[in-house]
C-alpha cells in the first residue's frame, strides 16, 4: 500500500491518528491525495469525497509552526484551487439530480481549501479549532479583529461569500451579531456596552464596500427586510434609548444600501457617545466646586514637589518628593485627588464614569472633567494649595528594601512645575541649584531599585515604547509603577474590594508569541510579514480591569492597579473610591458588598468601551486631517 493511501484510510476511519505520523510526510501525502482526486473528479462520478474536509482539519494542526511546509503548501494549493474553479465554472447544463450533488459538494470542498489556505496566510492563532467553526468564522467572530477580516475580503473573496452549514450567508451571522450588540447596548440604563456594535459596523462596511465581493441585490433585500423587522419589535427605557436605536438602524440601512456615512465630529461624536462639551449642569457643577474649593486651608506637609509632565501638559495629576537621609530614601508619590473636591453624589461622577477617560488627539483633548477644575482647581499647578493622596516610602539605598510605607490624604503645595526636558537637561548638564541637582540624581538612581519590582516582558515594552524617548519619562514611570504595584498589593493583602488592572496571557499564545517573534526576526519571506505583525498585536491581550487580581504578565508583576492619573482615568478614581471607603474610614460588610457591586460595575464599563475610544480617536484623526488638506487646497 502506497503512504497516501494508507494516509486515506487513516482519514476516512481515524483521523486522528494521523497526528501520531511523520507530520511533513503525511502532509505532502494529503496534497498529493488532493490534486489527485480534483484531476479526477467527474460530476457524474461517486467516489467518496468527505474525507477530504478532515483532510483540512488535520492539515491545520499539522502545519502550525511549520513555516517551511506552509509555505510550500501555499503555492501548491493556489495551483489546485484554480484547478477546482476552473471545474465549478465549467459546470455542465441541464445536471441530474446526482451531478448537482457533486457540484454542491465541490463548492463545499473550495469554501474549506479557503479556510485553510486563509488559515496558513495569516498563521493561525494557537486557539482555533478547526472542528468547531470555519476560520473566517473564527477570525470574524471570536478573534474580532478588524484588519485580518479585512485581509481575509482581500485575500479570498469567495470565503466570506460563503454560507454555514445551515446554508445561512456569512454577512447575515455578521448582521445578526450587529443587531445582538444594538439590543444589548440600548438595555441598559446608561447604555452599553458598544464595542461590539462599533465593530461589527465596521466589519459589515468592510465586506459590503470591498471591490473583491460581490453581494447581490436580492440578499441585500432580505437582510434589509430583517433589519425591518427587528426594529418593529423593540421596546425602549427613554427617548434617548430610542434615538440611540434609530441612529444605528438607519446606520446599518445605509450600510447595506450603499450609503455613505456622514464626515463631521458632530456624527462622530453621536455614534460613538464622545462630546468634547459638557452638559451646561456639568459645568454649572464645575463652577460650584471651583468657587467653593478656592481656599482649602494650610498645607499639612512641608516637602518639596515637582511634577514633570510633557510640554504645554494642562492636567498636572502626579508629583514626586524625595530626600535621601542615613542611607534610606524618603520618597513621596502625591497624587491629584478628585474625590476630595467633587461630592460624592454629584454628577460628574457619573459623567466620568460614562467617558471612562480623558481623550488626546494630536493637540485636541476631550477631558474627564470640565477643564475648569481640572485644569485648574484639581490639578497639580505650581504655587496653589491642592488636595492629594500621599504615598510614602522610606526604602534602603543599599539594599532596596521597603522599610515603611504609608498613605495619608493631605493638602499640598506644588514647588515647580517643571518639564521632562528640563530633567534630561539638569541631569546632562548639571545646576547651580545644589539641592534640586542632588534631587534628580537620587531620583535616577532611585529610580532603578524601584524597577527592581517589576521585569517587563519584551513584546509588552515594544507596544509600549513611548517611555523610551527620554531618561525623564523612564525615571517618572518608575515611580508611578511602583506605586500602582504598592497600593494594589496593599488592598490584596487585606483582601478587600479593589479594583486591579490585569494583564494575562495562557502560556499557548506566550509559544505563538516567540514562534511569530523569530519569524519576524529571521524570515526572507515576506508575503508573511504583514500578518505576521497584524497577528502579533491581536494574539498579545490587552490590559483590563477586574475585581479579581490576575496579575501583570507585561510587567511582570503580582498586583497593579492604575491610581496615578485620576484627572484623567475613572479607574484611579475608583481606586480613591476604596481609600475612601477602607484605608481612611471604618467599614462594614455593607460597604464591602457594595464597592464589589461597583467595581465589577465600572470595571465592565471601562473594559468594553476601550476599543471604540481607540476607534474614535483614529477616525476624529483621520476627518481632522482631511478637512485641513480641504481647507488648503481650497486655498491654493
Amino acid at each position: 500500500m502506497e503512504y497516501k493511501d494508507y494516509i486515506k484510510n487513516l482519514l476516512i476511519l481515524k483521523d486522528d491518528r494521523i497526528l501520531l505520523t511523520n507530520k511533513n510526510k503525511s502532509i505532502l501525502a494529503c496534497v498529493e491525495l488532493l490534486e489527485e482526486e480534483v484531476t479526477n473528479f467527474d460530476y457524474e462520478g461517486d467516489n467518496d469525497l468527505i474525507y477530504i474536509f478532515s483532510m483540512f482539519n488535520r492539515l491545520s494542526e499539522l502545519l502550525k509552526d511549520n513555516e517551511q511546509m506552509q509555505n510550500l503548501l501555499y503555492d501548491r494549493f493556489t495551483s489546485i484551487h484554480n484547478i477546482m474553479q476552473n471545474i465549478l465554472h465549467a459546470k455542465p447544463d441541464n445536471l441530474d439530480q446526482r451531478g448537482n450533488r457533486r457540484y454542491e459538494l465541490l463548492k463545499n470542498i473550495i469554501k474549506k481549501m479557503e479556510n485553510t489556505m486563509l488559515y496558513i496566510y495569516l498563521d493561525s492563532p494557537a486557539k482555533y479549532d478547526p472542528d468547531k467553526n470555519e476560520f473566517i468564522y473564527y477570525i470574524i467572530f471570536e478573534q474580532k479583529y478588524i484588519n485580518l477580516v479585512r485581509s481575509a475580503c482581500e485575500k479570498f473573496p469567495h470565503i466570506v461569500n460563503s454560507t454555514d452549514k445551515k446554508g445561512r450567508p456569512l454577512i447575515e451571522s455578521v448582521l445578526n451579531h450587529y443587531l445582538d450588540a444594538l439590543r444589548q447596548y440600548i438595555s441598559r440604563a446608561n447604555l452599553g456596552p458598544i464595542d461590539d456594535l462599533i465593530y461589527y459596523d465596521k466589519v459589515l462596511k468592510t465586506i459590503l464596500t470591498s471591490d473583491k465581493l460581490n453581494i447581490d441585490d436580492y440578499s441585500k433585500k432580505m437582510l434589509l427586510e430583517k433589519v425591518k423587522n427587528f426594529a418593529k419589535r423593540e421596546s425602549f427605557k427613554s427617548n434617548r434609548h430610542k434615538e440611540k436605536f434609530s441612529f444605528f438602524v438607519n446606520n446599518v440601512i445605509d450600510i447595506l444600501c450603499g450609503v455613505e456615512e456622514e464626515k463631521t465630529i458632530e456624527h462622530l461624536s453621536y455614534k460613538y457617545e464622545v462630546h468634547d462639551k459638557f452638559k451646561e449642569a456639568h459645568n454649572q457643577e464645575a463652577k460650584r466646586i471651583y468657587f467653593l474649593n478656592k481656599d482649602i486651608g494650610e498645607v499639612s506637609t512641608d516637602r518639596k514637589i515637582y511634577t514633570f509632565d510633557g510640554e504645554g501638559a494642562k492636567e498636572l495629576d502626579d508629583g514626586i518628593s524625595l530626600t535621601l537621609e542615613d542611607g534610606i530614601y524618603h520618597l513621596g508619590v502625591h497624587i491629584a485627588n478628585p474625590s476630595m473636591y467633587i461630592p460624592d453624589n454629584s454628577i460628574l461622577w457619573d459623567e466620568a464614569k460614562r467617558r471612562t477617560t480623558s481623550l488626546y488627539m494630536g493637540n485636541d483633548c476631550i477631558p474627564l472633567f470640565p477643564f475648569l477644575i481640572s485644569g485648574d482647581t484639581m490639578s497639580l499647578n505650581e504655587g496653589k494649595n491642592t488636595y492629594a493622596t500621599s504615598y510614602y516610602y522610606d526604602i534602603d539605598a543599599r539594599t532596596g528594601e521597603l522599610l515603611k510605607f504609608d498613605i495619608k490624604k493631605e493638602t499640598i503645595r506644588i514647588t515647580k512645575n517643571l518639564t521632562y526636558e528640563y530633567y534630561d537637561q539638569i541631569f546632562d548638564h548639571g545646576s547651580d541649584d545644589q539641592e534640586f541637582l542632588d534631587y534628580i540624581i537620587n531620583l535616577t538612581n532611585l529610580s532603578e531599585i524601584l524597577k527592581q519590582i517589576y521585569n517587563e516582558d519584551q513584546i509588552y515594552h515594544e507596544f509600549h515604547n513611548d517611555r523610551d524617548k527620554l531618561l525623564s519619562t523612564n525615571v517618572v514611570a518608575s515611580a508611578m509603577i511602583y506605586t500602582n504595584y504598592h497600593v494594589a498589593k496593599y488592598f490584596a493583602d487585606r483582601d478587600l474590594p479593589f479594583i486591579y488592572r490585569c494583564h494575562t496571557i495562557d502560556q499557548n499564545n506566550i509559544d505563538r508569541l516567540i514562534a511569530l517573534q523569530k519569524r519576524l526576526e529571521n524570515t526572507t519571506n515576506n508575503r508573511h510579514i504583514v500578518e505576521n505583525i497584524e497577528l502579533l498585536k491581536n494574539l498579545y491581550p490587552r490590559a483590563y480591569y477586574s475585581l479579581e487580581n490576575k496579575g501583570h504578565e507585561g510587567l511582570g508583576i503580582q498586583y497593579y492597579a492604575h491610581a496615578t492619573s485620576p484627572e484623567r482615568r475613572e479607574a484611579d478614581n475608583v481606586v480613591n473610591k476604596c481609600l475612601n471607603t477602607f484605608v481612611f474610614n471604618e467599614y462594614t460588610k455593607d460597604d464591602i458588598k457594595y464597592m464589589e457591586e461597583y467595581i465589577e460595575e465600572v470595571s465592565e464599563i471601562i473594559n468594553t468601551r476601550r476599543s471604540s475610544l481607540q476607534d474614535y480617536e483614529i477616525q476624529y484623526m483621520r476627518l481632522k486631517y482631511s478637512n485641513e488638506n480641504k481647507k488648503t487646497s481650497s486655498m491654493n
